[in-house]
This record gives structure tokens, C-alpha cells and sequence, in this order.
């Protein structure tokens, strides 16, 4: 594939590229004479890790673009790690990915509702959905190596040593969790692509993280024994976290992002947020006066993306502010 900038039909087929497990080896050109300005919305940190290779007309960027690709494999890691996915869907879409790891990976697949009976490399167990928290602490109960990692049905770690680069982090500071770096898939709205960048931004060197999240977090199973996950329906990587040391490792990415949908956002605001004012966290929107000032804040940004995004900013606010409201 070759991309002279990142037009919305590229990332598109990137994207598709990606969602058939097809390789990617990607040639990033020049269009004539606007070379340098076209390159000037190609984000690096985030093509280069999606590709097996990935060459530049432009030399300068070569050097640059190889300090962001994802980590191959390494030989010399022994030690096996317990994968676990809660699944309430199809067939997890990393499943080929973990198995192609540089440690030995053993796939938990906690199965609930619609989700899968059998899938190929992996132990599917059926489960009952108990929440977030308490689902995944009764996972441990399966887990018989002394490394877990964490994941969901929809994240796919982006090269074969992404494991091995968690592991090697959670080894290297007395920390108790590491936390991998988020990508957003190539054709990701830009208000998911902004946040998930603040998020979990790119870099090159383990630092402290003020909380977990289980899109891709791993741990030393001892740790989860000492200090279970709690019995929350959700934002229980939050509550585990406090008074915790937890390292960012961006060199261990893995490409996940979701759709944004006024719904499913109002729910997971309204949701989090309760938990959040619970643990003792100030309310982002405490009061009903303090959303409606909010609003102008809201709105003028929002409609520079459309009217969709102005629903879906609207429901992120409702969402927050009826969690305040049930946390109380």
C-alpha cells in the first residue's frame, strides 16, 4: 500500500487491511511537488506500528518512522503468560496476534451471553456476566501462570514482542501493573483519535500512569492475589489503581478505538462517573445549573465536527452530570 497523505480513503483501506489480517507493507510517497506538505497529517506513531514494513521516498522520515514500530520478537523470554478477554461477542479479533507472541501465551476466553463456545487457540470458559470487576477477579481462578494480561475482545497487540515489552517494563521498577499504549484504528473519528493521544500518547520510555486499564494492562498474578480486582460493575481498573505504582510502557501498543454513539456514550458516562464521584473524585458536572453552563463550551466545538458530534458531546455531558446525580 502507498500513501501520499491521510485521506480519509486511505485510512479507510488501511483499516480494512487490517480488519482481514491481511500483511501491510506500506511505501510512504511524495505527490509531485507537495511532498512535504501532504506528509504533514501522516502520523508516524501511528501508521508505522499497524505495518510488517514500512518505506519513505522521503529519507528524512525513515529514521523517525523506525523508532515507532511496533517491537518484533526477541528471543530469550520463557515465561508464559495468561491471556484473559471477557467476550459477549464473535471470536475475539486478536486472538491470531497473541498467538503470535515471543512468550508463550495461554488464551483465557471468558465467554458470557452471545459470546463464543469454541475458538481456536484459546480455553473458552462460560461464564456468568457478574460486571466488570467481579467477572475478572473470578478469572484468576483459571490463571495458572505468574504473569496475566488483561484485554478485550476488540484490541489487538500490534507485534509479536508487545507482550514481552510489558512484562519487561513490569520487571524494571518495582511496578505493580503495566499499561499499554492505545492506537486508534487508522479510519477513527478525530475527536477518538485526539482523546485516545492524550490518553495514552506516544514515547519511548516507561513512566508513571495514575491508573490501569484493562484494554491492555499486565500483572504479576501475586499482585492480583494481594490486591484483588473489586466487585464493581465497571471503572474497576480505577478503584484498583489507587495507591498503586503503575507504569506506561508506549512501546507496547495495541490498536483499539470505538465508534462513537449518543447512547452507548450517555450510559458509559453516566456509569463511570458514578463510580468515580464514589471513589472520591470531584464531579466533573455536579449540578444540573453547572451542565447548562457547560453548554457553550460544548457546543461550538462540537459543531465544527457536525451535528453528530454535537449529540454525542451532549450525551457525554447528560451522562456525566446523571452520574454525579446517582452517586450521591
Amino acid at each position: 500500500m502507498q500513501i501520499t497523505s491521510w485521506t480519509k480513503s486511505e485510512r479507510a483501506e488501511l483499516s480494512a487491511m487490517l480488519r482481514r489480517g491481511e500483511r501491510i507493507d506500506l511505501h510512504v510517497g511524495s505527490d509531485s511537488g507537495r511532498g512535504q506538505r501532504a506528509q504533514r497529517n501522516i502520523r508516524l506513531d501511528e501508521i508505522v506500528p499497524l505495518c510488517d514494513s514500512v518505506s519513505f521516498e522521503d529519507q528524512s522520515l525513515r529514521d523517525v518512522g523506525r523508532t515507532f514500530e511496533a517491537p518484533r520478537a526477541e528471543p530469550g523470554r520463557a515465561e508464559k503468560v495468561t491471556v484473559v478477554i471477557p467476550c459477549s461477542r464473535a471470536t475475539p479479533i486478536g486472538i491470531a496476534s497473541l498467538q503470535a507472541q515471543d512468550m508463550e501465551t495461554d488464551i483465557l476466553v471468558l465467554s458470557n451471553g452471545d459470546g463464543p463456545q469454541v475458538v481456536e487457540g484459546a480455553r473458552v470458559v462460560q461464564v456468568d456476566w457478574e460486571g466488570h470487576g467481579r467477572t475478572r477477579a473470578k478469572a484468576l481462578e483459571y490463571v495458572e501462570t505468574d504473569l496475566v494480561f488483561f484485554t478485550v475482545d476488540d484490541a489487538i497487540p500490534l507485534g509479536s514482542g508487545c507482550l514481552r515489552t510489558l512484562a519487561e517494563a513490569l520487571d524494571s521498577g518495582g511496578w505493580e501493573a503495566a499499561v499499554a499504549r492505545q492506537v486508534p484504528w487508522p479510519d477513527a473519528d478525530s475527536v477518538t483519535a485526539a482523546r485516545l493521544r492524550r490518553w495514552t500518547p506516544p514515547g519511548h520510555q516507561v513512566v508513571s500512569m495514575l491508573q490501569t486499564d484493562h484494554v491492555a494492562t499486565m500483572y504479576r498474578t501475586e499482585t492480583l492475589q494481594r490486591f484483588p480486582i473489586p466487585d464493581r460493575p465497571i471503572a474497576e481498573d480505577a478503584w484498583w489503581s489507587r495507591d498503586r505504582r503503575i507504569a506506561y510502557v508506549p512501546m507496547a501498543p495495541v490498536l483499539h478505538s470505538h465508534a462513537r454513539e449518543a447512547g452507548a456514550l450517555f450510559a458509559r458516562n453516566r456509569a463511570i462517573h458514578q463510580q468515580l464521584v464514589e471513589m472520591g473524585r470531584p464531579a466533573a458536572v455536579p449540578t444540573f445549573a453547572s451542565a447548562v453552563a457547560a453548554l457553550p463550551g460544548v457546543v461550538r466545538p462540537a459543531l465544527a465536527c457536525g451535528p453528530s458530534e454535537l449529540l454525542n458531546q451532549l450525551a457525554e455531558l447528560a451522562g456525566q452530570w446523571r452520574g454525579a446525580v446517582s452517586a450521591r
